[in-house]
């Protein structure tokens, strides 16, 4: 203090000597502190601060092992993963001032090959309390110089962009096996994968990927060597659970999974930019030369969210496995706590393909129909993420097709991850367990891109088609399938015993080679009691031709003499393409005159041909004459002309094809209608007759019954709308179903049996009225089978009925076969007078051989058969009916 007061006193001298005459100093009021105070006071607020970061470190470090365990479903970190995250928070300065990870993230390259233009960069970037480092990578162009200076040799092959310089032939064997090394296909990766094309014109090589033009599994979009570039592309939306929280909080890690996710795709990455959240979590985007890739990360659940977008030329789809590889990190034995004991879980990934952009209009000659992409497998299968398990089996392109087949799990039927695993698991007791079958993954097959069959729905699909026309034939020997390459069809026709061949033409055999080895449920004939072969193509009763259907039909059977006489069939089932697909093949199948000429010619006399005929129609659906289905429509008219006596359509809801589908049979002989309108009790019988028993003792039928059977015998209402919306239909239909109400219904109360016998009218009866309709429905009714029963037995035995029917029925061949209805009540007395009737069918002539099928008629069987009886005029009162 004595120095604070020297120093002020020497001071004070100085200035009065200065200045006299100034007025006194404030320098009184000072503060002068040693250096000694100074010192501890800055220690003490330096501990202090010290003490306070520290105790906000540890809460923070607390907070966040909290936030890690807040999500039931994720699994607790463990202490390794606690202390990669504690490490990842701490945050360092490059020279330019950025703040990064721990460790310096990767830069993009240009890959061999790849010839990349300079771009323009311009970035904003908004600095918020919620991220705790934002880096910026661009692309690494400094090898491009040491390219052009001839010194590419010290880089290992791995170019960066810019020109290629070197004469054409420079170089080329040296990196021919490089390229070889670096195939795709080479990646480990899990063995139920089919990452690319099997065919020799694969795409999946990193080397600039070549015009395909045979390999329509992965057209629709740009290629690098076109000229065209497409308003167009593919999004793979990829989502990940139960993956390592410390990989999903790592931004180095996650850089470089998508840096080499982008060149294996051989795909360019010019920049991408990075965010790690507070308090914990990634963000990342990238900018491709062909669109972005970007990713979100939630450590504490274990989960992350990544899509690409490209419209260049290489397809996404196979590199899935990739993906998998690189971003499904699972939880490694350092994750598994101090013990090391805990259980991996497997990391769990959904995905979806999606075509975007717009392909017709900009490509000239392009059709969606010639894209397996861009249709029915996309809506299926590629574009829906509910899927627990998606997988491809095979994707491959034949010599005449693309051929598909996925693996996946079915949400609408309960599969998921969690209920397949329980299945597997005999020793738990559970549902699941106890009936694993309905639990395992189902497959689907595509061929062109259409959906063919699954192996859920594959048994409904093909029983219905097969059955209905084998247990209508009465004795059915030689059965004509056309297509059917997976072996189902040929699997139900062999349960029949009276089968004796069974021929399969086929065109395409490397498709019936592929279902051998992946759908081999489909033609599995070891459980049927007299087969001689485990695969169905085998069997001793099995003709298998690997031609031209329409060329086998149309050449084998132009005419009919002795030397095909006996090559003729009892049953062809066309398990061909739908109407509607394919126009030019289709056309040709629906549209032939020619064709369909061979193929009634190549029936026996009696024989029956069955057509699967595409999805059944909506309500609101137009008419098949101009709507997409006009094949089916111009079909139905043909089968006519050629001569078929009687046409049904029927459809099954259980075949899997989100749409019911729809069959035709077209029967040869008008008699063959009789063993169509069968009892339930009689197709029973039928059914226990000719199929075959299984071995194993299971049901050999697993949706086909007579009860289904019966419900084929009459078409949907959807199709009698449909058809009465046709140009010859419009005015065939009321605007009622069944019985019209606009005709009044004239009640037995006003007739009377006169003393001679005779119904009379008590008041005056207009024209087209009813006569007791709601007796006529009650009429006595004895179809074909009852009908040959009473007309074959001797007359002191069922004599009697026989003269019933005669006197008070009426007789018709509606059914095929003799069908007889006999009135009842004061019907009975109504006289059959041909020459002066007044009453009588209105609504058809029951032995006509119909001008076109309707299905009006089969709809209204009923109704036509037991109540059609009408006034034919006015009828006054006290005059006879007749």
């Amino acid at each position: 203090m004595a120095r604070r007061n020297g120093t002020a006193t020497n001071g004070h001298a100085n200035t009065h000597q200065q200045q006299p005459q100034s007025k006194p100093s404030f320098n009184r009021y000072a503060i002068h502190l040693s250096y000694l105070f100074t010192i501890v006071t800055l220690s003490i607020a330096f501990l202090l601060a010290f003490f306070i970061g520290w105790s906000s470190r540890v809460l923070l470090l607390q907070q966040q092992a909290a936030l890690l365990n807040t999500n039931n479903n994720a699994h607790p970190p463990t202490a390794n993963e606690l202390h990669q995250l504690e490490v990842s928070m701490i945050p360092a300065k490059t020279m330019s001032g950025k703040r990064l990870s721990n460790q310096q993230l990767p830069s993009p390259k240009v890959l061999e090959g790849k010839d990349v233009p300079y771009t323009t960069y311009t970035s904003k970037t908004f600095h918020t309390a919620a991220t705790v480092t934002a880096n910026t990578l661009h692309i690494d162009r400094s090898t491009a110089v040491l390219w052009m200076t001839g010194k590419s040799d010290k880089i290992g092959g791995e170019l960066d962009g810019g020109p290629d310089l070197r004469d054409d032939n420079e170089g080329n064997d040296d990196n021919k096996d490089d390229d070889e090394d670096s195939n795709i296909h080479h990646i480990e990766r899990d063995d139920t994968w089919t990452s690319c094309s099997t065919s020799p014109s694969s795409t999946c090589s990193r080397s600039k990927p070549q015009k395909l033009e045979n390999n329509i599994n992965t057209m629709g979009h740009n290629t690098d060597d076109d000229d065209q570039h497409l308003p167009a592309g593919q999004h793979l939306l990829i989502d990940f659970k139960d993956v390592s929280p410390s990989f999903l909080n790592s931004e180095t890690q996650l850089a470089s999974a998508m840096i080499s996710l982008i060149d294996e795709s051989r795909l360019t990455l010019l920049s991408y930019h990075c965010h790690s959240l507070v308090p914990i979590g990634v963000s990342c985007a990238g900018v491709l030369l062909e669109s972005h890739v970007a990713f979100h990360t939630w450590p504490a659940e274990g989960v992350i969210v990544l899509d690409l977008f490209t419209c260049g030329g290489m397809p996404l789809i196979p590199v899935l496995p990739l993906v998998e590889k690189l971003f499904g990190v699972g939880r490694g034995s350092n994750d598994g706590g101090d013990d090391g004991e805990e259980e991996e879980v497997k990391p769990s990934m959904i995905w979806a393909h999606k075509l975007r952009g717009f392909r017709e209009g900009f490509s000239e000659g392009y059709d969606p129909a010639d894209n397996p992409l861009d249709g029915e497998m996309e809506f299926a299968v590629l574009g829906r993420m509910g899927y627990d398990l998606k997988r491809p089996l095979v994707s491959t392109q034949t010599s005449f097709q693309s051929v598909d087949i996925y693996q996946v799990l079915v949400p609408r039927r309960g599969g998921s991850i969690t209920s397949y695993r329980k299945s597997l698991d005999v020793a738990n007791g559970s549902y699941e367990s106890s009936h694993p079958e309905l639990y395992r993954p189902d497959k689907i097959l595509f061929l062109g891109g259409v959906m063919q069959s699954s192996l859920y729905g594959e048994a409904a699909y093909h029983e219905s088609i097969v059955h209905p026309p084998l247990i209508t034939h009465v004795h059915p020997k030689r059965v004509a399938v056309v297509g059917g390459g997976e072996g189902a069809t040929l699997r139900e026709v062999l349960k029949h015993r009276s089968v004796e061949t069974a021929v399969m033409i086929e065109i395409d055999e490397e498709v019936v080679e592929l279902s051998r080895e992946y759908l081999t449920e489909w033609a599995d004939c070891s459980d049927i009691e007299g087969s001689d072969a485990d695969w169905c193509l085998e069997d001793e009763r099995v003709e298998a031709r690997y031609e031209d259907a329409m060329a086998y039909f149309m050449t084998k059977f132009a005419t009919i003499d002795e030397e095909n006489a006996n090559d003729r069939f009892d049953v062809i089932i066309m398990d061909a393409l739908d109407p509607n697909d394919a126009p030019e093949i289709a056309e040709m199948l629906y549209q032939s005159d020619n064709f369909i000429g061979s193929l009634y010619r190549a029936l026996t006399e009696d024989g029956i041909l069955t057509v699967q005929v595409g999805e059944t129609p909506w309500y609101a659906s137009a008419s098949d004459e101009v709507g997409v289905f006009a094949n089916r429509g111009i079909m139905i008219g043909k089968l006519q002309e050629a001569g078929f006596k009687s046409i049904h359509i029927y459809e099954e809801s259980h075949s899997e094809f989100y749409f019911p589908w729809s069959t035709l049979v077209a029967f040869k002989d008008y008699k063959s209608r009789a063993n169509w309108y069968r009892s339930a009790a009689e197709i029973d019988i039928e059914l226990q007759k000719r199929i075959l028993p299984t071995k194993s003792g299971a049901r050999p039928l697993k949706h086909y019954d007579a009860a289904t059977q019966v419900g084929y015998q009459r078409p949907s209402k959807a199709y009698e709308t449909n058809d009465c919306r046709s140009w010859n239909g419009s005015n065939k239909c009321g605007k009622y179903g069944g019985f019209d109400p606009r005709y009044s219904n004239v009640a037995l109360s006003d007739v009377r049996v006169d003393e001679k016998g005779a119904i009379v009218a008590q008041r005056d009866i207009a024209k087209h009225s009813w006569l007791g309709l709601d007796v006529q429905v009650k009429s006595l009714t004895a179809r074909p089978s009852t009908w040959s029963i009473i007309n074959s037995m001797r007359e002191e035995n069922l004599g009697s009925l026989k003269k019933y029917f005669e006197a008070f029925g009426a007789c018709n061949m509606f059914l095929g076969q003799t069908l007889c209805c006999a009135n009842v009540g004061i019907l009975q007395f109504l006289k059959n007078d041909n020459e002066s009737y007044n009453i009588g069918d209105l609504s058809l002539d029951l032995n006509q051989k119909f001008a076109r099928y309707r299905p009006l008629n089969d709809r209204q069987i009923e109704q036509i058969l037991r109540a059609s009886r009408m006034t034919l005029r006015d009828i006054s009162q006290g005059e006879e009916i007749v």
